[in-house]
């Protein structure tokens, strides 16, 4: 089974999009989705201040098919992280690095897939929720 670290963008767009992709990935058997308590409090925050309250309802039934990984970030990775993106997202990569899932899905493009990154994650990988889709088939 695969262990798939979920960032927040796919957490925040799967509690928004109950059909499309990100959503998707949380009816899969064949993946054990896991993320981290400050990816949890990065999306609760922002449904708060930007959904409405039945998207909150529907944020919690999704944390609940996800394990949540106990582990504080280890300071060296994120300094590591700091050197292949940007300051915001390097919690995040430090994170999927220790949790050592074996893919990181996200849909921030932009930060998350380039080689710098890849590198740095390797032998994990780094994929949006349509990729891991098409992997799978």
């Amino acid at each position: 089974m695969k262990r798939v670290f979920v960032d927040s963008s796919v957490l925040f767009t799967a509690v928004n999009s109950p059909t499309g992709g990100s959503a998707k990935l949380f009816t899969l058997k064949k993946l054990s989705l896991i993320t981290s308590k400050v990816v949890l409090t990065e999306v609760e925050r922002n449904i708060r201040k930007k959904l409405a309250d039945y998207h909150l309802k529907r944020y919690f039934v999704m944390v609940g098919k996800i394990e949540i990984i106990d582990q504080e970030p280890d300071d060296n990775l994120i300094k590591r992280a700091r050197k292949v993106i940007v300051e915001k997202d390097a919690v995040i990569l430090a994170e999927a690095k220790q949790a050592k899932a074996h893919i990181l899905v996200t849909l921030d493009r932009k930060h998350f897939l380039k080689e710098d990154v890849f590198s740095y994650l390797k032998p994990q990988k780094v994929m949006t929720p349509k990729m891991l889709l098409e992997s799978l088939k």
